[in-house]
């Protein structure tokens, strides 16, 4: 079976990231806040989020929204701790989102990730509380640091890498939504996580935090999306 495509494509010539992609865009119950799925070509290709999202707001689980899914060219130089990608969203894809025929509140803006996704929402938290303020965060990379993907061991250098470097210069995060969650069968993933979580509640941010009965997979991805990005929204 071939999952279904919204029929809204953006074509989006960033001059920020450089090439063309392709986003697609499609309203659940109407549209609303927006609801920017990193790695989107995973959710529209791998699973059935449109069907998902769609039943959870019939079923009045969620308010209507707008998903928004945005695909990586290069998830390593996209969504290491590095501002281009949120200049980008900021200056030109939400404008081009709110331009075309679809309903979509850009001014809500929820932003989901995942591992490398997961960091990256964060980091657009931190350093553009502005534009980012409500994120659905799954298994953070937050081992990252410049050159951690390179090293024979990327989990082992310090623990919340720099994500954790720059929440402890004490940002004030008094606005922010964040759901965490990660899978409890990430062990080496887990140090990481419980570090930037209560650096994120120190900071001043509302925090859920959440264990999935998952390893770092999708599988356990797909059963907290919809979760976190309602609660995001409350």
């Amino acid at each position: 079976a071939v999952l279904p495509l919204p029929e809204t494509r953006l074509r989006w010539s960033s001059e920020r990231l450089g090439g063309r992609r392709t986003v697609r865009v499609h309203p659940v119950g109407g549209g609303g806040p927006v609801v920017l799925l990193l790695d989107g070509d995973d959710w529209l290709y791998l699973h059935p989020a449109i069907t998902a999202f769609e039943s959870a707001v019939a079923a009045g689980e969620l308010d209507p929204v707008t998903l928004v899914f945005l695909p990586a060219k290069d998830r390593s130089a996209e969504f290491g701790c590095r501002p281009g990608l949120w200049e980008a969203v900021r200056d030109e894809l939400l404008p081009l989102v709110a331009g075309s025929d679809v309903p979509a509140d850009v001014g809500r803006l929820v932003v989901a990730g995942q591992s490398l996704g997961g960091l990256s929402a964060l980091y657009a938290a931190v350093t553009f509380p502005e534009l980012v303020s409500r994120i659905a965060c799954q298994s953070g990379s937050f081992w990252w640091a410049p050159g951690a993907e390179e090293a024979a061991d990327p989990l082992g250098g310090p623990v919340g890498g720099t994500i954790a470097g720059l929440l402890r210069d004490e940002p004030d995060l008094s606005g922010l939504r964040c759901a965490f969650d990660v899978g409890e069968h990430e062990t080496r993933m887990l140090p990481h996580c419980e570090l930037a979580e209560s650096l994120t509640e120190r900071a001043g941010a509302t925090v859920r935090v959440s264990r999935s009965a998952s390893d770092h997979d999708r599988a356990g991805w797909r059963h907290a999306l919809l979760r976190d990005v309602a609660w995001a929204l409350a």
